[in-house]
């Protein structure tokens, strides 16, 4: 057996008897002065009588009125729905961001080619000193062959050789020397 949260569930209606809802109008004929707009509009559900009755406590528990307490467990619901959606997609993207790096990773060290294209460290002997900066264009580790990014964190080596090759190295690198 289903009830009506509001006025019908407390017993206002005969059985059998039905009351119709007035049609919303910003203004009554009977009433003068500027018309009234209704802010909120009414909706109306059935629910099992376990329900009303959990509502009803848990709105007298929380001192608000049944439709303050349903309005706001709606609302927040919502809310929490669309955050996880958005978490989600965060998650996703990032997911996706990860995996394709790591096939990159793991096709580069599964190809026997990708040993072999490896140039050898280079001799670094020559570099005073190791600068941390943002590359702009990308370029390869003179130790272990990875690629540096375009915008990436790269190191460059300081020289007094001018003859000598420009040397960059990756994070891992400098943390290795």
């Amino acid at each position: 057996m289903s009830y009506t949260l509001g006025m019908a569930s407390r017993g206002s209606r005969r059985s059998g008897s039905r009351r119709r809802a007035r049609a919303p109008s910003s203004s009554r004929p009977d009433e003068e002065g500027p018309p009234r707009e209704r802010k909120d509009r009414l909706i109306q559900a059935r629910v099992p009588r376990e329900l009303e009755s959990t509502v009803k406590a848990e709105a007298e528990r929380r001192r608000l009125s049944v439709s303050h307490l349903i309005r706001s467990v709606l609302e927040d619901a919502f809310d929490l729905v669309d955050d996880v959606v958005a978490d989600v997609d965060q998650i996703v993207s990032d997911s996706v961001h990860l995996a394709r790096n790591v096939g990159r990773n793991a096709r580069r060290i599964a190809s026997p080619t990708a040993r072999e294209d490896t140039p050898p460290p280079a001799d670094l002997d020559h570099i005073a000193a190791w600068n941390e900066v943002t590359l702009n264009r990308p370029v390869a580790c003179s130790q272990c062959g990875d690629p540096i990014g375009r915008g990436t964190r790269g190191f460059v080596g300081l020289s007094d050789d001018p003859r000598a090759e420009r040397a960059w190295l990756c994070g891992p690198c400098v943390e290795a020397l």
